[in-house]
């Protein structure tokens, strides 16, 4: 399965606004027995600390990859269901429980590179925020995009009639409105890219360590 991704850095504030419509969850880990959602307002202080950190050069290594959170997302709470219930270090836990159905859009961090081939730039935004947590430029929305095998296999024609695609694209479009694509110029060649800032991160993009490492101007 591929996926499709905007990519974007914005305020706390500007994401809080984009997150009005939704609840958070947890879909990639166990959670307690008793969990139901993540309050927009726990995201946002994990999200602050790393705009904050991002703004201001610093990179993700050691102890700071613990702000490399991933969160999902949807409108209608109701629809998630848990399962696995088990013991795990002395306590009962459960995981979010995926099936055709399930797939929710997620958040999670992006890099940010450049490279040249055939005398052309290209950016990517592929690489592990992980691996290379240098390079971290900000967040990406994250829902699937179908080949004719996964359409066969799940039985659709395509993604777009997933429960949760609305959710993917009101999301998007909230990100959309309050930002520009961002451009950049490197050793003579400009370049705009997919990737979304709000006018008032734009200010501080020189600062981020992806960027001034590499000498980019901004557009």
């Amino acid at each position: 399965m591929g996926w499709q991704s905007c990519p974007f850095l914005v305020t706390p504030k500007e994401l809080q606004t984009a997150f009005e419509p939704f609840n958070l969850v947890i879909h990639n880990a166990c959670v307690s027995i008793d969990y139901t959602n993540t309050p927009v307002e726990d995201f946002l202080e994990n999200y602050s600390a790393l705009y904050e950190r991002l703004i201001n050069g610093g990179v993700f290594d050691g102890s700071y990859h613990a702000l490399l959170k991933q969160i999902a997302f949807t409108s209608n709470i109701s629809d998630i269901k848990f399962c696995m219930e088990h013991e795990l270090d002395g306590k009962w836990v459960k995981a979010m429980k995926h099936d055709k159905q399930s797939v929710l859009p997620y958040l999670a961090p992006f890099t940010f590179n450049t490279y040249t081939e055939n005398n052309r730039l290209y950016v990517s935004t592929r690489y592990s925020y992980l691996a290379y947590s240098d390079s971290i430029f900000g967040y990406e929305v994250n829902f699937p995009k179908f080949s004719q095998s996964d359409a066969d296999y799940y039985g659709l024609a395509s993604e777009k009639k997933l429960n949760a695609y609305p959710d993917y694209e009101l999301f998007r479009k909230n990100i959309i409105k309050i930002t520009k694509p961002f451009h950049f110029r490197l050793n003579g060649d400009v370049k705009k890219t997919q990737i979304r800032i709000s006018d008032e991160v734009k200010a501080y993009l020189p600062n981020l360590h992806c960027i001034k490492c590499k000498g980019i101007e901004i557009l």
